[in-house]
């Protein structure tokens, strides 16, 4: 039994890369930063914990594959056929990884909250991302003026909903799958659309107000796509853990 407990997790683990492999929903070095990500909460959070991070994967793969080709042909796709990359998978990994790791520390219930907010930001700043650029009308979020579809800190109504609806997403199944109290649900939504809200003002004010990648960045930019999903995870993980472990 001591054997097998570890054993079964790092079999998941591979499973999911062979997956991933097979179907191509990351590149190479995706999947080994993914794989990496995954074995550290697996084994410092626990199979539940690692079934939310795979939850986000899935409903991101998902997201990112919708209407594809609509994308492709406006220039508003995920490079690569959708596949993501490294860089794509530890902005959004690192700091659930985190606090799985601080989980022996402190409670393990206590770091559930944030764990789970930074993985609820990750997955609303994805679908925000990947269904808002359907929209027409998309307004920058520090003006509220008219922009372009896939200008950097662009919201839209289809967006905000989105992000609402993917926060959602890992909330619910988080309460259950952590075996947290049901209060805590609509404060991990909350925290995860407050996230990709601080997501979409880093994206307007340090990333550059033009469409770019992480290859060509606009003339203005600061930070990266991968450095502002990391920095909004981290305010979002950082108000849940001050929250729920030191003042709840």
């Amino acid at each position: 039994m001591d054997i097998f407990l570890p054993a079964l997790k790092i079999g998941i683990c591979a499973l999911f890369a062979v997956i991933s492999t097979r179907f191509q929903f990351l590149d190479g070095a995706g999947t080994l930063a993914a794989t990496a990500v995954g074995l550290v909460i697996i084994f410092a959070g626990g199979i539940a914990w690692f079934a939310i991070l795979l939850l986000f994967l899935l409903l991101g793969i998902a997201a990112t594959k919708y209407r594809y080709k609509y994308k492709e042909r406006k220039g508003l796709h995920e490079r690569g056929n959708g596949m993501r990359k490294a860089r794509n998978v530890l902005a959004n990994g690192t700091l659930p990884a985190v606090t799985a790791l601080l989980a022996p520390v402190f409670s393990r219930g206590e770091m559930a909250i944030p764990f789970a907010a930074a993985i609820a930001v990750a997955t609303a700043d994805t679908f925000a991302s990947e269904l808002g650029v359907l929209s027409e009308k998309v307004y920058l979020i520090t003006t509220l003026q008219r922009t372009d579809v896939g200008t950097n800190g662009g919201v839209s109504w289809l967006g905000e909903g989105a992000a609402l609806l993917g926060s959602l997403a890992i909330s619910i199944p988080a309460v259950f799958l952590l075996g947290l109290d049901p209060v805590w649900m609509p404060f991990i939504a909350a925290v995860g659309f407050l996230g990709c809200q601080v997501d979409s003002l880093l994206g307007a004010t340090l990333q550059g107000g033009e469409i770019g990648t992480e290859e060509q960045l606009p003339s203005d930019a600061v930070l990266t796509n991968s450095d502002v999903n990391l920095l909004s995870i981290a305010v979002a993980a950082l108000i849940a853990f001050v929250y729920a472990v030191l003042l709840f």
